[in-house]
C-alpha cells in the first residue's frame, strides 16, 4: 500500500558534509518540480511539507512494485508451482497481518509520532521482504515472504495521516490525485516488466524484478528518514497523552456509528479489500488457458490501459471535486463502472484483446475513484469532526475492512479453481451492494 513523497522545499543542516551532498541536489530539485506543479495545478504549493515528500517520493516504490504485485500469482503458480487454493492460502496470511498491523499502527504514531513509525516499520517490512522473494524456491519461502511484507501493514494509517496532516482539506482531492496518478503510472509502465519476463523467464524475471524494486526503495528510505518530519497534530496527540492510549478506540468508534456518510465509506473500504482479494487473480485469468487465454507479454497491456483511463480522472476530474455531493457522486460512478468491467472481463471470449482492454479502460475510473475520492471524502469527514481521532479512525478503517474480507483470498483461490470467471462475478456482485449503499447515504443527506 502504500508510501509517498514529501517535497521538502525547506533544507535543514544535517551536520555533515554527506548530509549536504545528498540533501542539497534533492531540495533544488524538488523546488523546480514544485515550481512546475503549481503552474499546472495552483495547489502544489499549498500542500504541507509531507505531502511534497511524499509524493514527490513514491515513484521509487510504486513503479518497481507495481510490477511485482503484477507478476507475483504468475510466479508462485508457473516458478513455483503452487495451486490456487495454496496462493490463496498465502494470501489470507497476508490479510490476517493487515487484519491486526493497523490497529497498532494508530496506537504507536499518536504514541511515538507518526514518521518514527512510518520508517521503522515500512523500511524493515519491505526490504526484508523484498530479499526473501529474491530466493524464494517454495512454499515457505513464500509465507516467510508475506509474513515480512505484513509488516508495512502497521503503517497503512501512518502514512495518509503524513500525507494529509499539515494540508487544509481543500487541497486534499489534489494531493490523493496526485498518488493515484503515480500508482497508474506505475502500472502504465508494466510492459516492461513484461519485455524483463518475456526475455528471461518467468522466475528469473521475477527475481530481477525484485532486486530492481530493493535498489529503488533503498534511496527512497534515505530521502523520506532526512525530510519528512512530525505533524503539528501529532506532537500536539503525544503531549496531551488524552487521545493517544486505547481509550481512543474507543472514541474513534463512537464517531464513525454517529456519522453515516463515515460507515458508508467504511463499506467502500470493504468493497476494495475484496477486490483487491480477486485482483490477485487478474493476472493469472488473463494468461490462463480456461480464461483470457493472452501472453504474458500481452497480458500486461491490460494494467497500462487501465493507468491511461485512471490518469484521465485523477488528472481532470478529482481535482475539481470540493463538496460532499461531488464525492458521492463520484464513487457512485467509479463503483457502477467496476461492476461493469467486471462483468465485461467475465464474459470476454478467449483471446480476445479488445474486450479485455475495453474492461481495463473502465476498470480504470473505479480504481481512480475508490482511492482517491474515497480517502479524500473520509479524511475530510474525520477532519470536520475531530482531527486527533484520524489515525485510529483509519486504523478501525483498514482492520475492519480486513477483518470482514479476512477468508476472501481463499475464497477467491477456490472460486477460480472451480471456474475462473467466478470471482469476478462475485466482485460484480460486491460492486452492486456498495453502490446501493453509497446511493442510500446520498438520498440521508439530501
Amino acid at each position: 500500500m502504500p508510501s509517498f513523497v514529501e517535497a521538502s522545499m525547506d533544507w535543514q543542516a544535517q551536520g555533515s558534509k554527506a548530509g549536504i551532498v545528498i540533501t542539497l541536489p534533492i531540495r533544488l530539485r524538488l523546488r523546480c518540480l514544485k515550481a512546475k506543479s503549481s503552474e499546472a495545478t495552483g495547489t502544489f504549493g499549498m500542500w504541507g511539507r509531507n505531502a511534497r515528500v511524499l509524493v514527490l517520493t513514491e515513484p521509487f516504490w510504486s513503479l518497481p512494485m507495481s510490477w511485482i504485485y503484477f507478476y507475483r500469482t504468475i510466479f508462485l503458480s508457473q516458478s513455483i508451482g503452487l495451486s490456487e487454493v495454496q496462493i490463496g492460502l498465502l494470501a489470507t496470511v497476508y490479510t490476517f497481518l493487515s487484519t491486526i498491523a493497523p490497529l497498532a499502527g494508530g496506537y504507536l504514531a499518536d504514541r511515538f509520532g507518526r514518521k518514527k513509525t512510518l520508517m521503522l516499520f515500512d523500511s524493515v517490512g519491505f526490504l526484508s521482504a523484498l530479499t526473501v522473494w529474491f530466493i524464494t524456491k517454495d512454499i515457505w519461502f513464500a509465507l516467510i515472504a508475506y509474513l515480512l511484507e505484513g509488516l508495512p501493514a502497521v503503517i497503512f494509517s501512518v502514512w495518509e495521516c503524513l500525507l494529509v496532516e499539515d494540508t487544509a482539506p481543500k487541497y486534499r482531492a489534489s494531493i490523493y490525485g496526485y498518488v493515484s496518478a503515480i500508482y497508474n503510472v506505475g502500472a502504465l509502465s508494466t510492459p516492461i516488466a513484461g519485455y524483463l519476463v518475456g526475455l528471461y523467464g518467468v522466475d528469473i524475471g521475477y527475481r530481477t524484478l525484485c532486486a530492481v524494486a530493493f535498489a529503488l526503495l533503498v534511496p527512497m528510505f534515505m530521502i523520506r528518514v532526512m525530510l519528512l518530519r512530525e505533524t503539528e497534530i501529532g506532537h500536539q496527540i503525544m503531549e496531551e497523552k488524552t487521545f493517544s492510549g486505547f481509550g481512543g478506540y474507543a472514541a474513534s468508534l463512537s464517531i464513525i456509528r454517529r456519522n453515516r456518510v463515515m460507515a458508508a465509506l467504511l463499506f467502500v473500504s470493504i468493497s476494495g479489500s475484496f477486490y483487491y482479494a480477486v485482483a490477485r487473480y487478474m493476472p493469472l485469468y488473463l494468461v490462463d488457458a480456461k480464461g483470457i487465454g493472452l501472453s504474458s507479454e500481452l497480458a500486461s497491456l491490460v494494467p497500462s490501459i487501465s493507468s491511461i483511463s485512471a490518469l484521465m480522472i485523477v488528472s481532470f476530474v478529482v481535482p475539481r471535486l470540493s463538496s460532499k455531493g461531488d464525492y458521492v457522486g463520484a464513487l457512485v460512478s467509479g463503483q457502477a463502472l467496476g461492476c461493469m468491467s467486471m462483468l465485461l472481463l467475465s464474459f470476454s471470449p478467449t483471446g480476445s484483446l479488445p474486450f479485455v482492454l475495453a474492461s481495463g479502460a473502465v476498470l480504470g475510473v473505479f480504481n481512480a475513484t475508490a482511492f482517491s475520492v474515497s480517502r479524500t471524502f473520509l479524511t475530510n469527514e474525520i477532519e470536520a469532526v475531530d482531527n486527533r481521532a484520524r489515525a485510529k479512525i483509519l486504523s478501525i478503517t483498514i482492520t475492519l475492512s480486513s477483518l470482514l474480507n479476512l477468508p476472501a483470498p481463499i475464497l477467491a483461490g477456490y472460486l477460480y479453481s472451480l471456474n475462473p470467471k467466478l470471482p469476478f462475478l462475485a466482485m460484480s456482485s460486491v460492486l452492486v451492494i456498495s453502490l446501493a449503499i453509497l446511493l442510500a447515504a446520498k438520498r440521508q443527506r439530501e
